[in-house]
């Protein structure tokens, strides 16, 4: 979908759900004096629970204003220079009003380009990691939806975060489509059985997701599936279909290295990497994080020399 469907989806929603009271951005206008370096008031605080431009207290409830005065002068210039000092700025904040929900509400207003409302539905639908505490986890769920305001193409985190949000409430074709995002842009949030689905074209990708998740022996598994899709790819490109038999790589790698002028120079290569496969793949032992590592380099090597010599694609 192109942004402005992106966009409609979410007032769809939000209209719906709202029952046509939304106007987020009137708040944002009149939280201006925030980022240019002003403290943080009470008054401000009422201003983002407007019941005409939300429905904030249908969620929540700030803290009564005798718990929290007396400390919100401190926020002077908290706002103004993010996201230089966010961890510092995210736990003072915290210390304050106890809550990250509410903190996130906060800095979703005072600065929309950054942050966004730390949601339920969005955390659930995105499958962010978990964190040590609610602001390591906040700042997980942040930096995937800047990661996201990119790909939807949007100037603010805060409109990320409501195209998410809507479409966790439809589900559907918005949620698969939401997968495939995922699978391009944020992979590690998927299953192992959305990995399959998603990436099933792309086994090096799986491979490196697994190298982050330090699950060694699955990412081998992985890169050995993309190893013998290269190699197949390779020569079917170069008109040699191989019926499936046990030493079937080596008469791909023989092939390539006697018919294909580019694979002589690299037939230690090809017959290297073969070598790491055969000690991987088969799952006999324990292996470790270097030889899985070397065995995705050494494939992406091979595919970089062949889209080298060919301009191809992996």
């Amino acid at each position: 979908m192109e942004t402005t469907d992106y966009k409609r989806l979410f007032q769809l929603v939000a209209k719906s759900e709202a029952e046509g009271r939304q106007n987020l951005e009137e708040i944002e206008s009149r939280l201006q004096h925030l980022k240019k370096g002003a403290a943080l008031t009470y008054e401000d605080l009422e201003t983002i629970a407007d019941p005409a431009c939300w429905r904030f207290s249908r969620y929540w409830i700030w803290p009564h204003r005798s718990q929290i005065e007396k400390d919100l002068p401190k926020t002077s210039g908290w706002f103004k220079d993010l996201p230089d000092g966010e961890v510092e700025t995210i736990k003072k904040l915290d210390s304050i009003f106890k809550n990250i929900e509410l903190v996130s509400i906060i800095l979703r207003f005072a600065r929309p380009d950054l942050y966004a409302i730390y949601s339920r539905p969005v955390l659930k639908i995105l499958r962010v990691e978990r964190g040590q505490n609610d602001v390591e986890e906040y700042l997980n769920y942040i930096k995937q939806l800047r990661i996201l305001r990119e790909v939807f193409h949007v100037n603010k985190t805060a409109d990320a975060d409501k195209i998410v949000w809507a479409i966790s409430r439809l589900r559907g074709r918005y949620a698969t489509e939401l997968k495939r995002i995922l699978a391009k842009y944020l992979p590690e949030n998927l299953t192992p059985e959305e990995l399959i689905i998603y990436l099933a074209d792309s086994p090096l990708e799986i491979a490196r997701i697994y190298m982050k998740k330090k699950d060694y022996k699955t990412a081998g598994l992985w890169a050995g599936k993309a190893f013998d899709k290269f190699l197949d790819d390779e020569c079917r490109n170069n008109g040699k279909l191989l019926e499936e038999k046990p030493d079937k790589r080596c008469e791909m790698i023989s092939f390539l290295c006697k018919s294909v002028s580019y694979w002589k120079e690299y037939r230690n290569l090809l017959y290297g990497t073969k070598s790491v496969r055969n000690k991987i793949v088969p799952g006999t032992r324990q292996f470790t994080a270097d030889e899985a590592g070397r065995f995705i380099d050494n494939i992406q090597r091979l595919m970089d020399i062949s889209n080298k010599f060919k301009g191809g694609h992996y």
